[in-house]
């Protein structure tokens, strides 16, 4: 009964989510303290559809981008602030959750890691 409850808690502020198939897998040594660099430039106040985009050049020569984005519905204009440790639980999600990269979207934030080849 209580878990039914916190997934029905959990569940609804999920709107999607999806892994990559293709392209580069995650250097699991180098993405996370990447994880943490972009979060700190990432975190701060944003406005409504308002996107961040952090690219970090990685010594095996990968590429590695992360994207937070808000969303909002309606007509919720106002500012929003995200914290650096609630951009690192997204964007670890991607991370840990998918091989090559992914995206997911929640109420409030929408959240893109990206593994690519080459120089940024």
């Amino acid at each position: 009964m209580k878990l039914t409850a916190l997934l029905l808690a959990i569940l609804p502020t999920l709107i999607s989510a999806e892994c990559f198939t293709g392209g580069e897998f995650w250097d699991r040594n180098l993405a996370p303290s990447a994880v943490n660099r972009a979060c700190r430039a990432l975190a701060g106040d944003y406005r409504r559809d308002q996107s961040k985009v952090e690219k970090l050049g990685q010594r095996n020569g990968q590429c590695y981008v992360f994207e937070l984005k808000r969303i909002a519905s309606g007509s919720d204009a106002n500012l929003r602030r995200i914290t650096e440790d609630e951009c690192k639980n997204g964007m670890n999600k991607e991370l840990f959750g998918c091989d090559r990269g992914g995206e997911s979207s929640y109420k409030n934030w929408s959240y893109k890691a990206d593994p690519n080849r080459g120089p940024c």
